[in-house]
């Protein structure tokens, strides 16, 4: 067997293991018919039931401290997207076209390591939905190196280490979502990059949004360095904007689609 992306030790033995948490891809299969289709780049379709899975890239040990965060997450997003409710948790900043959202009980370097997971996971994917999703390798060995030695099994360890992180990647990444989640909402499951030094996943409820240059960040996000302290950092667009960013992410698709002449539904 090959040896794990993330450890690089240890045998590469866990089976579908999912590249992007499977909770961030549930919402494309809740309308029914209960099924996705699948578009790959020469506009062929197909069903699927679930997002993206690869064999054999990481071994039981690494997968289960992915496991460990994704967990962690997976509350804290479902609070994120309830913020209007828990008002004693979030506090709304104007930002222009966008909104930000302020975490009291997410930090920073928390949302960065769940960002950097995610990005990474992508990029070194050989699922042929992120072949266009690659960061120059030198950037990937930067991230594996963060999250091996950053994500741990037990949950304390996991929650006491996210003040010692320490980030030397040169990356600047951004978790941008809708000020809504309904019917409306729901986005595709894609990658796009946007330019040389700009990446984009899309996920659904959520769009992480990564630079590995500076001057490549859009205003939008400048707000973001101003107020960054200690808490976690969200963009929210309005339903009219999201709905646009995420067709732009699929527009390649669309076309691709377009010129098929028997395209199967």
């Amino acid at each position: 067997m090959p040896k794990c992306k993330l450890c690089l030790k240890a045998e590469a033995d866990k089976k579908n293991s999912h590249i992007i948490p499977k909770f961030m891809g549930e919402r494309l299969f809740e309308a029914k018919p209960r099924h996705g289709i699948q578009i790959d780049i020469t506009g062929k379709q197909s069903k699927i039931q679930s997002i993206p899975k690869e064999d054999f890239i990481f071994c039981s040990n690494c997968e289960k401290r992915f496991e460990r965060l994704e967990t962690y997450f997976a509350r804290k997003l479902t609070s994120i997207h309830n913020y209007t409710n828990e008002k004693d948790k979030f506090k709304v900043h104007s930002g222009g076209v966008n909104s930000i959202l302020e975490c009291f009980k997410v930090s920073y370097n928390a949302l960065k390591l769940f960002n950097y997971s995610l990005v990474w996971r992508a990029s070194i994917s050989n699922h042929f939905l992120f072949e266009k999703y690659k960061l120059p390798e030198s950037y990937e060995e930067k991230l594996r190196g963060i999250l091996d030695a950053n994500l741990f099994i037990s949950h304390s360890g996991l929650i006491n280490n996210f003040n010692e992180i320490q980030d030397d990647t040169g990356l600047d990444s951004y978790f941008f979502k809708c000020k809504v989640k309904n019917e409306f909402s729901r986005g595709p499951f894609s990658t796009y990059q946007i330019g040389e030094n700009a990446f984009g996943l899309f996920l659904v409820d959520f769009i992480v949004y990564t630079y590995t240059n500076k001057q490549s960040i859009p205003k939008e996000f400048d707000i973001i360095s101003d107020i960054q302290d200690e808490n976690a950092l969200i963009v929210m667009a309005s339903v009219e904007n999201w709905r646009e960013i995420n067709n732009e992410s699929i527009k390649d698709f669309k076309e691709v689609i377009a010129k098929q002449p028997n395209t199967q539904k």
